[in-house]
């Protein structure tokens, strides 16, 4: 009766945190306005996943440069709630030792699950049919650190909402290449991001095919003029991830524009992207938000928007200049050492502040279910099932990236990074499974 009680308590506590501070919190980053003539629609499948989904948006909506740092706090808030959970039940020395290795691995191959499956992301709508939804900057596997190939890419901008998107590889055009003929005409783009002789990176848009090797080894200020002679557009990505060079440098090179938001890169100052809008504004640049999609996890929070007429494509609208809504769902940003220390329970109460409550009930019915099921079988039977199931899963994934990179010899990540690492978790999961049949 006393855990009913306590459910009960977290329950009215949760739906109280999300009464008074809900918030839809979608929002044109550019004005900081709220935006009304969008929503976003999120995939049924959500309600039967809800802890699962919730914990993936979390991870995949976080600024990658504190990813060590929330990593480090989930696996040490872990190990504390494995060794109360395993002097609570009175489990035996052995079972004290395995229970947190166990659960530290659980929670690490969770999020190798958030990364590596397909599970959509929320789904952008407009109002009316009078807006083009792009991405301006994204990967496929021919960026060499993507593990993404053209179809992972056609099927997660569509599912999330963009009619159009640029595939923007790391210092070559291969990429746009291999798109089927019939969306590179209408709604997939050539573009580029590539390194000036100074070490910049910038992002070449253009309406047409073009190689590589016609801009390599040039200036910045070259390689603006170039491209403009190409009529092309050229975009600075995540400037505040360089701070170089000077922004008036940058514009007096000739840029076309800057990101303002960056899914790889989300933690901007208010100062800085304050900066990056008020040059923008003053030069008549545009302004863009970026999922900079390396394929890890089909998820984003940001979808940048221009009106259109129906008679132009979007190369067409970019380079008349437009104003461009930068729309970003949950910006967060958050990077302090308070934050990453009790990361956990900053997720949490994120999650109920930004989330409908709907699906909070959801996430609570289906831990409680989960406990349920945990109480039903025995500790042993529980964890080699888990066990064999990972085991399983990442022996699946790896027959996946080795046939991918098989396809794909001019790949670094896959045999370097994605192979072994598949190969870790397999040998583990069954080093687990193999020692939990074993008298616990």
């Amino acid at each position: 009766m006393k855990k009913v009680y306590i459910l009960i308590s977290v329950l009215f506590v949760s739906f109280l945190i999300n009464y008074f501070c809900y918030a839809p919190n979608l929002i044109d980053i550019a004005t900081g306005q709220t935006v009304n003539s969008f929503h976003l629609q999120w995939p049924l499948l959500r309600l039967f996943i809800e802890p699962f989904y919730a914990f993936a948006y979390h991870i995949l909506t976080m600024e990658r440069s504190g990813y060590i740092f929330a990593l480090v706090s989930w696996f040490v808030w872990t190990t504390v709630f494995a060794i109360v959970f395993a002097k609570a039940k009175n489990l035996s020395r052995k079972a004290k030792i395995f229970f947190p290795v166990f659960s530290v691995f659980l929670v690490a191959s969770i999020i190798c699950l958030v990364i590596l499956l397909p599970v959509q992301g929320p789904k952008i709508i407009p109002s009316s049919n009078n807006y083009t939804v792009f991405d301006p900057h994204s990967h496929t596997i021919s960026s060499r650190d993507v593990i993404s190939n053209i179809y992972s890419s056609m099927n997660f901008h569509f599912s999330q909402g963009y009619t159009d998107f640029f595939i923007t590889e790391h210092d070559t055009t291969r990429g746009f290449f291999l798109f089927p003929s019939g969306q590179k005409r209408n709604h997939v783009f050539p573009g580029i991001q590539i390194r000036t002789t100074e070490g910049i990176s910038v992002l070449l848009l253009s309406s047409k095919f073009f190689r590589y090797e016609d801009f390599a080894k040039n200036s910045l200020k070259d390689l603006i003029n170039l491209a403009h002679k190409n009529n092309m557009l050229v975009i600075m990505p995540h400037w505040w991830k360089w701070h170089r060079p000077d922004l008036n440098e940058v514009v007096s090179c000739g840029i076309d524009g800057f990101e303002i938001y960056n899914c790889g890169y989300r933690y901007i100052t208010d100062s800085t992207r304050k900066e990056l809008i008020d040059i923008c504004k003053q030069n008549n640049l545009l302004m863009l938000g970026s999922t900079d999609w390396h394929g890890y996890g089909y998820m984003t929070n940001v979808w940048s928007v221009i009106r259109n007429d129906g008679n132009k494509n979007l190369f067409e609208l970019l380079k008349e200049k437009p104003q461009v809504q930068v729309i970003v769902h949950n910006v967060r940003g958050n990077q302090s050492i308070i934050r990453y220390i009790f990361e956990p329970f900053y997720a949490l109460i994120n999650y109920l502040t930004y989330t409908k409550a709907k699906y909070i009930l959801s996430f609570y019915m289906i831990i409680s279910f989960i406990f349920v099921f945990l109480s039903i079988f025995k500790f042993k039977t529980i964890i080699r099932f888990i066990s064999l199931l990972f085991a399983l899963f990442f022996d699946c994934a790896l027959f996946y990236f080795a046939n991918l990179f098989t396809a794909n010899t001019h790949s670094v990540i896959l045999p370097e990074t994605m192979i072994p690492v598949l190969i870790g978790f397999v040998f583990v999961w069954l080093i687990l499974w193999g020692t939990s049949g074993k008298n616990l």
